[in-house]
């Protein structure tokens, strides 16, 4: 039988998932018995490092706390060496006279391309359907005989080297007859697998003797790459919906609501906000939401909103953020910089030091021509200012930005505004800034959310309004205390 949880935002899906995984093994199931799969590597990494920090178990012991196409990696005899890569797609695309921009994407199962023929193909098969219903149902604007012949060269090209992708592993897991066994399968984040991941599922359901399949259908939102939410919304099982959110406020709540019930086709699930009311403002630009303090998490509905409508604005401003592990000043800059300051206030630095900092200044200008030599010295030794001027090249004292003329001047006049209104350019930086994908699964207690949608998800919305109203479900309920809402700067944007 198999039990659905299901967990609107807030709830604690993965939670539940890990409470179940200690009764099992309080009840005598080992390790190797209990299957724990998420959609996405940080998904699954996330859940084996909670597992790890609420059990004391070892990284060997959650050695099936992976993704889906992961496990089927390690349980076929395949070999990494014979994974389609980039420099795959560059020489097939010489070789039949295709331009496919191609780059492979270890967090899913499948790959990321600027080739609409290629997108096409690998969409029917993570839906699980002929190249032909795919192209019957998709932009007639694709040539098929060019697309039959590039999908039987792309075939043949990785059955001559003897390549797979992602979606290969999960087809030959599927059609294997090896399976392993478990005494407890859970998957998470499950309405967002796509049909073939599910037929991988449907194989180990049958070898597992209890299965917990956990999601939100109303956080769907990766259609796009193949997610097959109406199978997740026509499970059948044992339900229990978790009806007690630990991050929506009463308003970002009632706000969330009103927009999933636009969905036409979804489980119908009850559950309630935390205590507190919240708050929402709606406002015309990003520039009069108050950034000054506090956590904030922005969110862009595509990566070129994201890109210049949000880090530039922040950038003109001078407030420091994060994208990910991406920084606005490359983190070799704010090192020089540290390592100048230090220096100046008397502090020896290390050769490791002194050479970044030697990369940030121009020869000829701060540094003597041929003056940088370090013969003798290796990473022990230290080195404070006046040795560096007397027997190192160094030419210049003045203060960083007087000093290191090979950072721009954009990026010099970026920092010195941080500087200004105090920001810590060394710590975590408490402004993040996202795509709303990307934000899946995240929360903050300030969430700004831009409704720009751009000229080309504004037609997607048009025609299948849906999958973008359970985007901006997802996107409004990142927010735990407050959630500003920025007004579409074109007729292109999404309507609350």
């Amino acid at each position: 039988m198999i039990n659905i949880i299901l967990g609107p935002p807030g709830t604690g899906k993965t939670t539940k998932l890990l409470d179940i995984c200690r009764q099992k093994k309080e009840q005598g199931v080992s390790w190797d018995k209990i299957g724990f799969f998420s959609f996405s590597k940080k998904a699954a990494y996330e859940a084996r490092d909670r597992a790890r920090d609420k059990f004391q178990a070892s990284k060997d012991d959650l050695v099936h706390f992976r993704t889906l196409h992961s496990f089927a990696y390690r349980g076929l005899p395949v070999d990494r060496n014979n994974l389609m890569k980039s420099k795959h797609w560059k020489e097939l695309s010489s070789l039949i006279g295709f331009d496919l921009v191609f780059d492979t994407n270890d967090d899913s199962i499948y790959s990321n391309s600027n080739h609409k023929f290629v997108n096409l193909i690998n969409m029917s098969r993570l839906q699980d359907i002929s190249l032909e219903d795919a192209w019957n149902s998709g932009d007639h604007t694709i040539n098929w005989p060019k697309l039959d012949y590039l999908n039987r060269c792309i075939i043949d090209y990785k059955k001559e080297n003897n390549l797979f992708d992602f979606t290969d592993m999960i087809v030959n897991y599927t059609t294997d007859t090896f399976s392993t066994q478990f005494d407890v399968l859970f998957i998470d984040e499950a309405q967002d697998m796509p049909r073939i991941q599910y037929n991988m599922v449907d194989k180990l359901i049958k070898n597992s003797k209890q299965t917990y399949i956990a999601g939100d259908d109303d956080q769907a939102i990766f259609r796009w790459s193949g997610a097959d939410v109406d199978r997740f919304i026509n499970l059948e099982g044992n339900v229990t919906v978790l009806n007690k959110s630990y991050r929506c406020p009463k308003t970002v709540y009632e706000l969330a609501n009103r927009i999933i019930s636009k969905v036409r086709n979804r489980r119908e699930k009850v559950w309630k906000p935390k205590e507190e009311e919240g708050k929402i403002n709606q406002v015309a630009d990003l520039k009069h939401v108050d950034l000054s303090s506090g956590n904030w998490l922005i969110l862009g509905r595509t990566k070129k909103i994201r890109n210049e409508k949000i880090e530039s604005f922040l950038k003109d401003s001078g407030l420091w953020y994060g994208r990910g592990e991406h920084r606005p000043v490359v983190p070799s800059t704010l090192d020089a910089i540290d390592t100048w300051r230090r220096l100046k206030n008397g502090t020896p630095i290390s050769l490791l030091e002194v050479k970044n900092l030697y990369n940030k200044i121009k020869s000829g200008t701060g540094i003597k021509r041929g003056g940088k030599t370090f013969k003798g010295k290796d990473e022990e030794s230290l080195f404070n200012l006046e040795d560096l001027k007397k027997d190192h090249g160094l030419l210049v004292d003045g203060e960083w930005h007087e000093v290191m003329d090979k950072i721009t001047e954009f990026d010099i006049a970026y920092l010195r505004r941080l500087e200004r209104i105090g920001e810590d350019i060394k710590g975590e930086p408490r402004i993040r800034v996202s795509t709303i994908h990307q934000a899946k699964g995240g929360e903050c207690d300030n969430v700004v959310v831009l409704l720009d949608l751009g000229r080309l998800v504004y037609r997607a919305y048009v025609k299948n309004p849906d999958d973008e109203h359970r985007v901006f479900y997802v996107a409004f309920t990142r927010a735990k205390e407050n959630l500003y809402i920025v007004e579409a700067s074109t007729a292109d944007g999404y309507l609350i």
